[in-house]
């Protein structure tokens, strides 16, 4: 019969202070998520007792991924394939068949 009833003052307060309280955390989100970014340092700096390591492990598989080594060494795949490729340039590692995916390494 009549028309919709209004909704009570209070629940309009609840809603708006709601409101404020999510703009507000997003703000904070905002200010969090730019100051936080830091640049890193593409250059992988391997430690004389790191490299000896990999070394073992080099002379102790017939031939060596990125991801074998990530395993061993402990380290991230990433890291690993950084390590690999400078080993390769070195001439300390060969390597045998590469893809788009993964690269296959031999000691040579």
């Amino acid at each position: 019969m009549g028309g919709a009833s209004k909704k009570p003052i209070s629940s309009v307060e609840k809603r708006l202070k709601r409101q404020q309280e999510e703009a507000e955390k997003k703000e904070k989100k905002k200010a969090a998520s730019k100051s936080g970014k830091e640049v890193i340092s593409r250059n992988v700096t391997v430690d004389d007792e790191t490299r000896k390591k990999i070394q073992e492990e080099l002379k102790a598989e017939k031939v060596v991924t990125p991801y074998v080594l990530a395993q061993r060494a402990g380290v991230t795949i990433s890291v690993a394939k950084k390590i690999l490729e400078q080993l390769a340039n070195e001439g300390e590692i060969k390597l045998v068949a590469k893809n788009r995916r993964t690269a296959i390494y031999v000691a040579s």
